[in-house]
């Protein structure tokens, strides 16, 4: 545990003076901009720098609520948001290392149930001890699979979060938590066999820089492994980071020990890993997104290659970009700018087309939203949702991409002024949440289709803007990518719905699970829910009838160190064929295992992970 006198000190003024160029669209963002300087006040000001953008983990440590929360923290990543904030960190006072923690294999894991995953609330998918100082919470959950690649012919199941052991001196200090089930043999398909935070990175510059978390995953059949994205950010460096292990590492228990890993043993588990857009000017990166072009190798330009998608903030405007990886992670492309002419862009997300193999041209695509002040005085927010076409070139090389078109503008977005960062997104809930559009592809009698899927508010929002009554989910769908789109709904019951997340099996079927306050009377704590839709004669089809995936509900405000201010951003769904039928995981945040302070139970966010066979 980091020692808890150390504390972030009062906030002071936000930055003050060199200005960074804003690029054009399209051009290599790496490249250092033009900095002009400004004559410092008679006070004295400190170098502007970038706004950190409202979303995500590393939105909610600089928010008000996130600096009060953390004052027991002197991780890397508190140091380098503190000074972007201007605000001085006392000196750490000196405390001997927490020794790191290796659980047995054989943990108990009391709230597992035999069987199955658990239907009340899954399986607590972390082998994090029960007693404080050692539990923390865990939240923005992402998942991915290999069908019956696990051990015994079980599916290998990889999940990534946000980890808050790291953010008081275990797991390496890496925010960023993975964790795996690979034991077919065992009775509970979703119970981890081990953990750990991902590997710290020695930067460009040279610092060691750790996991920072709002991370995401996914499995590349074709090669058999995996890939983690997630942020870093340090005092002299802003990057991304991209990790790959195969399925036969994720499966030994030499290279990956069961147990909870410390930084060495996460080293061997995750052996590969590169930087993506390193900045040392200032600006900053936030909020990726991954995918894999799922071809064989050699079968046409960029096959194999891993893309990813993030947020980079300037001082001028907050901008998309995507850069590309090939497959080993030994070369990667410059970031590109591909959100054109929008300045304010919050969110984004990277999928490929399953016809990328006979239609190449656009086959690479990202959604992100751009958001709109409208005039005062309550400068209610508006969404425009944008998707953009990429063609790949093959990396390093960047990919070529088209202006971003607009699906819609959403005039009832979830705000992002909310939860964390003041006055409280959800009426029922004051958790920061924020309108964040998914999408995925499909191929049915109708050609390659594309869904996208988002949370709106159902009336427009009160209280000058910020806060969202009733929030529901939304889709668009478009056959002749991106083109046109049609329109249609998920989910508008009562109480909020949020957190949508979608995923395309093999048989394409699209599997969309979200969180759902409806069927609690104070539309408060919310259930997991998901939605299929099948393959039909429209576009958009149907989506079916609500499997509920956790019976019982998740408390948002029930967490002994974040309360009600914040659960992560996102939740994660992959869905595959297996030789036992379809599985769809869902990876998410639940309240239900208590976590033990001084010697009294109190219940705390953990990753849970749930099963729903079809």
């Amino acid at each position: 545990m980091r020692p808890p006198n150390v504390h972030i000190a009062a906030l002071a003024a936000i930055l003050a003076a060199a200005e960074l160029a804003v690029p054009a669209a399209g051009d290599d963002v790496t490249k250092a901009p033009r900095e002009t300087t400004r004559e410092a006040s008679a006070a004295g000001a400190a170098q502007k720098r970038p706004a950190i953008p409202p979303i995500g983990i590393v939105g909610f440590l600089a928010s008000p609520r996130g600096r009060a929360l953390f004052r027991s923290s002197t991780h890397p990543m508190i140091r380098a948001i503190a000074e972007r904030l201007g605000e001085k960190l006392d000196a750490p006072a000196s405390a001997p290392a927490t020794p790191a923690v290796r659980a047995s294999s054989g943990a108990a894991q009391p709230e597992a149930v035999a069987g199955g995953c658990g239907p009340a609330a899954g399986t607590r998918f972390n082998l994090e001890p029960r007693p404080a100082p050692a539990v923390a919470p865990q939240n923005g959950t992402s998942v991915d699979f290999l069908p019956a690649a696990g051990l015994s012919g079980g599916d290998l199941v990889a999940g990534a979060a946000n980890d808050l052991r790291g953010l008081f001196g275990a797991l390496g200090d890496s925010m960023t938590g993975y964790f795996v089930h690979r034991n077919g043999a065992s009775a509970n398909p979703c119970a981890p066999d081990f953990d750990g935070g991902l590997p710290s990175i020695t930067s460009i510059t040279g610092e060691l820089v750790p996991g920072g978390g709002d991370t995401a995953v996914e499995a590349d059949p074709a090669r058999g492994a995996f890939f983690i994205v997630d942020t870093r950010f340090g005092l002299s460096v802003s990057a991304i980071g991209l990790f790959r292990t195969t399925a036969a590492n994720l499966n030994s228990p030499v290279a990956c020990p069961g147990g909870t890993h410390d930084a060495t043993a996460a080293g061997a588990c995750w052996p590969v890993h590169t930087e993506v857009n390193p900045r040392t000017d200032g600006t900053l990166n936030v909020f990726p997104h991954l995918a894999v072009d799922p071809r064989p190798a050699g079968s046409g330009t960029g096959a194999g290659d891993v893309y990813v998608s993030n947020i980079f903030s300037t001082l001028g405007a907050v901008f998309t970009i995507l850069s590309v990886c090939n497959n080993s992670l030994t070369a990667c492309s410059p970031a590109v700018r591909i959100s054109g002419g929008d300045l304010t862009t919050q969110t984004s997300n990277v999928r490929v087309r399953p016809d990328i193999a006979t239609n190449p041209s656009g086959a690479v695509t990202v959604t992100y939203v751009n958001v709109v002040e409208g005039p005062p005085p309550d400068f209610l927010q508006s969404y425009d949702i944008k998707y953009v076409t990429c063609t790949p070139q093959g990396a390093p090389n960047p990919p070529v991409c088209a202006a971003p078109r607009l699906i819609v503008r959403e005039d009832q977005p979830v705000p992002s002024r909310g939860g964390g960062l003041g006055d409280g997104s959800l009426a029922a809930a004051n958790f920061l949440v924020t309108t964040h559009p998914k999408h995925e592809h499909r191929q049915d009698a109708n050609g390659v289709e594309t869904y996208v899927v988002w949370d709106r508010c159902k009336v427009q929002n009160i209280q000058g803007g910020g806060i969202c009554p009733d929030a529901d989910l939304r889709l668009a769908a478009s056959n002749n990518n991106g083109m046109s789109w049609n329109f249609g709904n998920v989910d508008t019951g009562t109480g909020d719905q949020y957190f949508p997340a979608i995923r395309t099996d093999s048989s394409n079927t699209v599997n969309i699970a979200y969180m759902s306050a409806q069927a609690d009377s104070m539309k408060h704590r919310a259930r997991v829910i998901l939605r299929q839709v099948a393959p039909g004669a429209s576009t958009p089809d149907p989506p079916g009838a609500a499997q509920v995936i956790t019976t019982t509900a998740m408390d948002p405000a029930a967490d002994f160190f974040f309360g009600d201010s914040y659960i992560g951003s996102y939740i994660g769904v992959a869905a595959r064929s297996t030789p036992s039928g379809n599985h769809a995981y869902v990876h998410h945040t639940h309240t239900l295992v208590n976590g033990i302070f001084n010697g009294v139970p109190a219940p705390e966010q953990s990753n849970h992970l749930s099963r729903f066979d079809y």
